[in-house]
């Protein structure tokens, strides 16, 4: 029986150190299993950032290599999990990499708002019906709302700005859940889980 991949690792576990590490994808020959696992995964967290925040290209050029590889290596080290708040910690490392003087507002709350919605797609818990945002960057926040009805097929995600804004969290970036869909009681700022 002819062997179908010259690739050194035989199952996925052998491929998880370089899941996170784009540069490690060059080591294994283009026609192996092995490359071929590891460029869908990233490519799934490549489509999911770029496609979600066009923005970033703008920065990165059109093959966003200069962010996502630095990035992928940060989180790794960082033992970050890429959940909701993968946008969150994206922004995270722009704002102490070379691109610090090149983000936007308007970046920033495509960037937030990604997160948020994010949120919305994968939170299954009955008891959260919006999740909050901050930074102190902005005197704003970005919310997220579940659907309280049936009848209503979108998710909402939208910036509040208040009279007295809220107090800034202690990072980059704060949030809270809400137990209705009414802002009427701030829990204070939780940080961002990795």
């Amino acid at each position: 029986m002819p062997v179908l991949s010259p690739a050194p690792a035989r199952i996925d576990a052998d491929l998880y150190g370089d899941l996170m590490s784009p540069a490690r994808l060059a080591t294994y020959p283009r026609e192996s299993r092995s490359y071929i696992r590891i460029d869908i995964s990233l490519r799934a967290y490549w489509h999911t950032l770029f496609d979600t925040c066009p923005l970033l290209l703008d920065l990165s050029g059109p093959d966003g290599a200069s962010i996502f590889h630095p990035f992928m290596a940060w989180a790794r080290q960082e033992k970050l999990s890429f959940d909701w708040t993968y946008f969150l910690w994206v922004y995270q490392w722009l704002a102490q990499s070379e691109f610090r003087d090149r983000l936007s507002e308007e970046l920033l709350l495509s960037m937030m708002t990604a997160s948020a919605a994010r949120w919305l797609g994968y939170d299954r818990n009955v008891d959260d019906l919006g999740v909050v945002i901050g930074t102190p960057l902005i005197d704003a926040v970005v919310v997220g709302w579940k659907m309280d009805s049936v009848y209503c097929g979108l998710n909402q995600v939208e910036r509040l700005e208040f009279e007295e804004p809220l107090p800034a969290p202690d990072g980059l970036f704060g949030y809270f859940f809400t137990p209705s869909l009414r802002l009427g009681h701030f829990p204070g700022w939780r940080p961002i889980p990795r």
